[in-house]
């Protein structure tokens, strides 16, 4: 028996705050190589706080033109396309963040080859994963589901069932190489973003959690979107909450599951239907 895909749809809307600017930018940028209070692929924002206190404009220069510190390090990327003004505000994120903090000592274990039994909450990984752009985002859910988040384009890539990642080789690499997918991958979303096809401009705001459970927050064509994923209650698929303001009607085309057990599907919304409304995936 073919479990179709499931719409509910109501014209409740949700007003979309925006999220704190150097914090989307820091998220996108930086969380893959930064954490607060410990190494990572770079030092932490602590030490970084230590270091440029005084010195915003040689912050600023430092990301622009980066060079090599630390013998045993990947040097630093330029983020010169990111622009001063927001580098400046990002310098002011860093103080704000470090503030009151000490560094952790590296404990020699990778933190993200955690067996999945030990994942009780969601947890929200920034991380360079396959098969998708440098701004990928990892979400393990509770259960044994993860996905994969671009937020370059602002959209799923994948759900996996497993593990979580294997990130041993991208720290022993120094960044010079990706995570690895622990487990087997469910769902590959089409090539065209879920919402709005193709069309329209992108800009990713960030994200905020409750209970630890990401929803992700961007716009796209003149429409501003929260996306929420949540695993469904038996285990079987993924619920994908939307709440839309600014909604215009919707063509939604959802590939079918890998292993599939429901069939690829297309669904038409009105601009009324689509400020609110949710999908959900079964693959099994």
């Amino acid at each position: 028996m073919k479990h179709p895909i499931t719409l509910t749809a109501s014209v409740a809307l949700l007003a979309v705050a925006h999220a704190d600017e150097p914090k989307a930018v820091f998220q996108v940028q930086c969380a893959a190589c930064h954490a607060v209070d410990r190494v990572l692929v770079g030092p932490s924002l602590v030490e970084i706080a230590g270091i440029y206190r005084n010195n915003p404009e040689g912050f600023v220069q430092w990301c622009m033109k980066p060079g090599r510190k630390r013998l045993a390090g990947i040097e630093m990327p330029s983020m010169a396309a990111v622009g001063e003004p927001t580098l400046r505000q990002l310098h002011g994120y860093i103080l704000k963040e470090a503030a009151g903090k000490k560094e952790q000592k590296a404990s020699g274990v990778d933190p993200f080859g955690v067996p999945r039994a030990q994942v009780r909450r969601p947890r929200v990984q920034r991380m360079f994963l396959p098969d998708a752009s440098p701004a990928a985002i990892a979400v393990a859910l509770p259960g044994d589901l993860s996905y994969c988040f671009d937020a370059s384009e602002c959209r799923l890539r994948y759900v996996w069932k497993g593990g979580f990642l294997n990130a041993s080789d991208h720290w022993l690499g120094n960044g010079s190489k990706q995570a690895s997918i622990d487990g087997e991958v469910l769902y590959r979303e089409p090539a065209f973003p879920l919402i709005g096809g193709s069309e329209g401009t992108v800009r990713f705001i960030g994200y905020s959690t409750k209970d630890g459970l990401p929803s992700f927050r961007y716009t796209r064509g003149g429409m501003q979107v929260v996306e929420t994923i949540r695993p469904l209650a038996d285990g079987s698929g993924i619920e994908r909450a939307f709440e839309i303001e600014n909604a215009a009607p919707l063509k939604i085309e959802v590939a079918a599951p890998a292993r599939a057990e429901s069939s690829s599907g297309s669904l038409a919304l009105t601009a009324a239907q689509a400020k609110s409304f949710t999908l959900t995936l079964r693959w099994k």
